[in-house]
């Protein structure tokens, strides 16, 4: 069932797996998108990596339900910034077994994760910009820790503010093995 978006284009909707950051990562991530967002005047959202697409047959509450993983950790393999509005500054990471597990626990197929990665920024910029700001982000640690799992139902695909504000969580579930 689509529906129509503030720019007057029919959208479909469609739920999402995302990996949630553990403290204190989450909180340096949260602060930085919140700094972003004042920055460039658009929208804030909590950080997150996206594992996949739930298929429309089944239950995110009840795919999580079965999950056991643990925690997972993920080694950063650099900042890094693109044209496409969801990928305009991000934290990009190595795919790892943990991450490939997770994904084909939820349904998934673990070799669809071909660019696991923690968005810093939606907005379309200029290359130049985004260029400037992948660099001037350091970020002090090199490894990541996920300890939850959201689903998210979203319209697609996501190209505008209104898009990202319109995110609702309808399930989620605390790694802890």
């Amino acid at each position: 069932m689509g529906s129509v978006a503030t720019d007057g284009v029919i959208k479909k909707s469609a739920t999402f797996y995302w990996l949630i950051p553990a403290r204190p990562e989450r909180e340096l991530f949260s602060d930085l998108i919140r700094i972003l967002a004042k920055q460039f005047d658009t929208a804030r959202f909590e950080p997150h990596l996206t594992l996949g697409r739930a298929a429309d047959t089944d239950s995110p509450a009840r795919v999580m339900r079965k999950i056991r993983s643990r925690p997972i950790r993920v080694r950063i393999r650099g900042i890094a910034h693109a044209s496409k509005f969801t990928k305009t500054l991000f934290v990009r990471f190595i795919v790892n077994e943990s991450l490939r597990q997770l994904v084909a626990d939820l349904g998934g197929n673990p070799k669809s994760l071909r660019d696991p990665h923690v968005s810093l920024l939606y907005k379309k910029l200029p290359p130049r910009m985004r260029r400037e700001l992948a660099a001037a982000i350091k970020l002090p640690f090199r490894d990541v820790t996920f300890d939850r799992i959201k689903a998210i139902r979203t319209a697609i695909p996501v190209n505008t503010r209104q898009d990202v504000e319109g995110w609702r969580v309808v399930a989620t579930k605390r790694l802890s093995g």
